[in-house]
């Protein structure tokens, strides 16, 4: 039998240095946090205790904590133990050269060298190279990821049975989070999609691996290369085509629904998206996006205004002028691209 190359990274992942390296990637910009403070007064044993116990084959995650979140949408936000976390990025650290090197250059979300500006700006001139573009989104993208779906993808990387039993443990924890009645209710999860029993928990690093880049790694090949459409952009579940006709755009569209419920079991949350005029505007990544330019949206923007007047008021969060020039000089790199 031939191995692939990644065979062996289980050896890598208990190593001592290893797990002290994803303490430190855990642990970063979150000192001042209780509980990550508690557990870095003891960091070597709890460095010794994970390595030990995912070297034994005893390690099991702890449930999850839902945090909920309006970020200004509603989001649920699944919290692990700082010594779960530690683990997610110990796997992470492995897994995600591996995946990223297969990746799509029309995956732009949280890689190195993309992210959400050059996403627009790619948006920018897609606009200008075409006549019309299609905008389309999945439905309850991470509550509908199928954990078999991902885990088959994975052994694409790896046959390392040990590591993938690590990750299968993950995805189990996670599975079905989802699923309470109050969780779909807060999150505005319709009641009939997806079916119980699925999802990854939004907030975990090998979450946002496995979502953002492996899940659906080869639908984005499939557009590029089978479909044949050079205009394709995809960050997370947010899919834009492009094209210099309607028609093709309406046929794409239909094709492109058909792959996901086929082979992702994933359904788009609107299938008669209309098609753009690349004339008009393009609202996406937070952005009002028009051939001429890029610029904040209108609620972007009122909150940003909203969040200066709490301060001035001494009613928002914000309690110190060098904690507001800070929070605004962050909203502004975020809406403006500073």
């Amino acid at each position: 039998m031939r191995h692939r190359a990644s065979d062996g990274l289980f050896a890598r992942l208990v190593s001592p240095e290893h797990i002290d390296a994803a303490v430190t990637r855990t642990t970063r910009g979150k000192l001042r946090r209780p509980d990550v403070a508690a557990f870095l007064v003891d960091r070597e044993r709890h460095v010794v205790a994970i390595t030990r116990a995912l070297g034994n084959a005893t390690w099991r995650p702890s449930p999850y904590s839902l945090l909920c979140l309006r970020d200004p949408k509603p989001r649920l936000i699944a919290r692990a133990s700082v010594a779960d976390r530690v683990v997610h990025s110990a796997v992470a650290m492995l897994l995600e050269p591996l995946i990223l090197r297969s990746a799509s250059e029309a995956d732009s979300a949280c890689r190195k060298g993309f992210g959400t500006h050059r996403a627009r700006l790619r948006l920018l001139r897609a606009m200008r190279e075409h006549r019309f573009a299609l905008h389309l989104d999945v439905r309850s993208y991470f509550p509908s990821v199928v954990p078999e779906g991902v885990q088959a993808q994975l052994r694409r990387f790896t046959c390392d049975e040990d590591l993938l039993n690590v990750v299968a443990a993950i995805l189990a924890c996670g599975r079905g989070i989802y699923d309470t009645p109050r969780a779909r209710r807060f999150a505005h999860i319709d009641p009939d999609w997806p079916p119980p029993g699925r999802g990854l928990p939004m907030g975990s690093v090998t979450s946002q691996l496995f979502a953002t880049h492996l899940y659906l790694q080869r639908f984005d090949h499939d557009v590029k290369r089978r479909m044949g459409v050079t205009g394709y952009l995809r960050y997370v579940d947010d899919i834009f085509v492009f094209a210099d006709s309607r028609a093709r755009l309406r046929a794409l569209r239909e094709e492109i629904g058909r792959v996901l419920g086929a082979d992702y079991e994933l359904r788009l949350k609107h299938p008669s998206a209309p098609v753009l005029s690349c004339r008009g505007h393009l609202d996406a990544l937070g952005a009002r996006i028009r051939r001429t330019g890029i610029e904040p949206l209108p609620e972007a923007m009122a909150r940003m205004r909203a969040l200066c007047w709490d301060w001035v008021r001494e009613r928002g969060p914000v309690r110190t002028r060098a904690a507001l020039e800070r929070s605004v000089a962050a909203r502004m790199g975020l809406l403006f691209g500073l």
